[in-house]
């Protein structure tokens, strides 16, 4: 009897402490002031709740008892500055839907992690529900559905492009634009075109959505033109869970009340043709685009490759004065967000914008001989994408 009651103690210890999902032990010392319920939610709520939710597109962390397993990760990956998910490094532009998460929010849950991760008291949690699905921007003035329901099989990856049509009989101004899926727990990212008016022309982007990452509208007084007939393009790239489920998301268009001030344009910085050198460590490949009337950036998007090791872009202005917009370090394949700036960057006529991307990909061999590659070789994606918008403009009443 004796030598049960030790065994089964010490098994209740183990599972209590070490057993995913399970209480913390009261052998564990408790050496923080800082909860889960006060101080670690409303961090998590902020940062990570988009994406770990039941429903969600990544596991959950909305409980305790669902994060308090994954904490040691939650903290190594906090300080690796792998998540949240966000290339652009700090001081080099400032974005409007850069994650909240500061060093007092990691400090905080350093401090949980390390002083025995307490629950709290139930008192102290945040109202629920801790995120709020639907259309962040609120309720647009267009809802459009993405045609019929897409099926996913449990563990595909999947891309459609869908069309859709929205309908318009006159022309109108865009300002925003946003994704409502049906179910959030598939859909991995997505990126909106206007689609081109003839086959020869280019699809021009809209847009991009990236789960637990907020959507923005353009600023005031700033309009992208939807002519009347316009139809747009949804590319949307799924990821399928457990189960089979299918999917039929819904489209967000916000349109501005009236004509607006100054008008959107989307300019590309490229070179698809450009020779990438081989034989070396680190290589790079550069473009740039030149302003033709005077701007303000509103929005960058840097291409998104497995290869890009570091992406730069920077104006060079009339009067000698040279801005950093952008700076980021890796990147993800097709989860390739639209930075929006806080405050546009001015951009007078004669401006300049150089974009480099530094790479890392092995030097390709064709029968034992090295093969020059060229940037269309590595993404079909441009090096970036700028939206400008034009500082003079009449836009025509309606």
């Amino acid at each position: 009897m004796w030598k049960y009651s030790i065994v089964a103690t010490f098994f209740a210890f183990m599972t209590a402490a070490y057993w995913p999902g399970g209480s913390p032990s009261a052998h564990v010392p408790i050496t923080t002031k800082m909860t889960f319920n006060r101080e670690i939610v409303r961090i998590l709520q902020r940062n990570c709740i988009g994406c770990h939710r039941a429903g969600g597109i990544a596991f959950s962390l909305a409980t305790y008892e669902e994060a308090r397993p994954w904490a040691k990760d939650i903290e190594f990956e906090l300080l690796r500055q792998k998540m949240p998910p966000w290339n652009a490094v700090k001081g080099f532009g400032d974005f409007i839907n850069a994650p909240q998460l500061t060093q007092r929010d990691i400090d905080l849950i350093v401090n949980w992690t390390e002083g025995g991760t307490p629950k709290g008291e139930d008192k102290d949690l945040p109202p629920s529900p801790l995120y709020r699905s639907g259309w962040q921007l609120g309720t647009p003035d267009l809802t459009l559905k993405t045609g019929s329901e897409c099926q996913i099989a449990a563990g595909q990856d999947k891309y459609e492009t869908l069309i859709v049509s929205t309908g318009l009989k006159e022309d109108r101004w865009l300002r925003g634009i946003d994704l409502n899926p049906r179910d959030a727990s598939v859909v991995h990212c997505a990126a909106f075109y206007l689609e081109a008016s003839s086959s020869k022309g280019e699809d021009l982007f809209l847009g991009s959505w990236i789960p637990g990452q907020k959507p923005v509208a353009f600023p005031d007084g700033v309009g992208l033109l939807l002519p009347a007939g316009a139809r747009i393009k949804a590319k949307i790239h799924y990821h399928g869970g457990d189960a089979q489920v299918a999917d039929q998301s819904e489209l967000g268009i916000y349109l501005t009340r009236k004509p607006p001030d100054r008008k959107l344009s989307v300019a590309i910085v490229n070179d698809p043709g450009a020779l990438i050198p081989t034989g070396e460590a680190t290589r790079s490949v550069r473009a740039e685009y030149k302003i033709d009337e005077d701007s303000d950036l509103v929005g960058i998007r840097p291409a998104s490759s497995q290869s890009i090791l570091s992406f730069q872009s920077t104006a060079y202005r009339p009067d000698g004065t040279q801005e950093v917009l952008i700076w980021t370090r890796g990147a993800t394949y097709d989860w390739a967000p639209l930075y929006y700036l806080r405050r546009p960057a001015r951009l007078p006529k004669g401006s300049r914008i150089e974009t480099v991307a530094y790479l890392d990909e092995p030097d390709p061999k064709q029968n034992g001989q090295q093969k020059e590659i060229r940037w269309s070789d590595i993404t079909r994606d441009p090096l970036c994408i700028l939206l400008l918008a034009a500082r003079s403009f009449q836009a025509p009443t309606r």
